[in-house]
């Protein structure tokens, strides 16, 4: 497929997941309620350091120190259940914070109740010994996104969709994450809460160089009955897996899905969305000097090899080898290996960070 071919099927493809986007919300339609007058925080807590928050300009903005700002209102007496949620989102470079869903109020501390669907487009300047790779869309910790689908300094719309036990994030009317709670989800220790039920919104501040803006919030009450549109991870042990490294920040990154036409491309994106690894294109010239890139597109990584090449330093890619699609039992392999090896977050190299 040429490059102008290739470029009119992507387009013709994100018109399709828009097209679906507007079909699910007309479908349950109700009147879009806002939830902030942009001149006060009627309706709103603070939770700790409420010096962390300011109104500017119509907007709330997180300027500061660890806090959250939760919805306390009288829409759905604060109880959202299924529902399309929006925001007007800006971010300073380096910003960090989140949107909460299906959250309650606690006085201090990270939510532990409900998702985080993540709210940052790139990471501080200079040195660090974290560099965060979930970036803004994600279902933070459970499914990620590895490249921001958002630039700093621009304002983008943020929309949340929930239906039973489906939630799907959308950058700009493109849908970026989607994840479906299986029975028994895998969580680790300290995200036991982290799952679907029903409570309220909030907003994070994250740190005192995290400058982050919303506006025009607003939330669309969708039907309690609505059926769960997506599909659940049927594998549990894929499942724990996906999530322990999405957890960790191991970013799941595939440098070598070739899409042959643009059913393979749908069928990809979907993949992509429901397993939470992001396929990119890599400019080697940019890699680091030590780098391994692992081909398991016909045999299983093997664990001794990246052992092998994280005591020396290096990091790792990994790659498909222009497989048409992600294989999910190849995938899972891949999982397996990067677990027996022990590989860190720092071990993967990320295109482009």
């Amino acid at each position: 497929m040429t490059p102008s071919i290739m470029k009119i099927a992507t387009n013709k493809l994100l018109l399709g997941v828009v097209s679906v986007f507007l079909l699910q919300t007309s479908l349950y339609s109700s009147e879009w309620i806002s939830l902030f007058d942009g001149k006060s925080l009627e309706g709103w807590k603070i939770n700790e350091r409420p010096e962390s928050w300011e109104i500017e300009e119509g907007a709330l903005v997180t300027r500061g120190e660890r806090s959250h700002i939760f919805y306390v209102g009288d829409v759905a007496s604060h109880d959202f259940k299924n529902f399309v949620f929006e925001a007007e989102v800006m971010t300073e470079p380096g910003s960090n914070s989140g949107i909460y869903i299906h959250t309650r109020f606690q006085e201090e501390g990270w939510p532990a109740a409900g998702y985080e669907c993540q709210v940052i487009n790139s990471n501080p300047a200079g040195p660090a010994k974290y560099v965060e790779h979930k970036m803004t869309g994600s279902i933070y910790a459970v499914r990620n996104v590895w490249k921001a689908p958002a630039a700093d300094r621009e304002w983008f719309k943020y929309r949340i969709f929930v239906a039973g036990k489906t939630i799907r994030t959308y950058i700009d009317d493109r849908l970026i994450c989607e994840y479906t709670e299986p029975e028994e989800p895998w969580r680790p220790e300290d995200k036991q809460g982290r799952i679907l039920g029903s409570g309220t919104f909030a907003f994070q501040a994250h740190d005192p160089d995290s400058v982050v803006r919303y506006r025009n919030i607003r939330v669309k009450l969708l039907p309690h009955d609505l059926q769960t549109p997506g599909q659940a991870e049927k594998d549990p042990e894929l499942d724990r897996l996906l999530t322990a490294f999405a957890n960790s920040n191991h970013a799941l990154v595939d440098i070598g899905i070739a899409t042959p036409s643009l059913s393979y491309a749908a069928q990809q994106a979907r993949m992509s969305r429901m397993l939470g690894v992001t396929v990119m294109d890599a400019n080697l010239l940019d890699a680091p000097a030590k780098l391994l890139v692992v081909n398991d597109r016909d045999d299983v990584p093997d664990v001794a090899a990246l052992k092998a090449a994280k005591a020396s330093g290096c990091q790792i890619v990994f790659s498909s080898g222009g497989a048409t699609e992600l294989n999910r039992s190849r995938f899972k392999a891949r999982l397996q290996a990067m677990e027996k090896a022990g590989l860190s977050w720092e071990d993967l190299w990320v295109p482009g960070k």
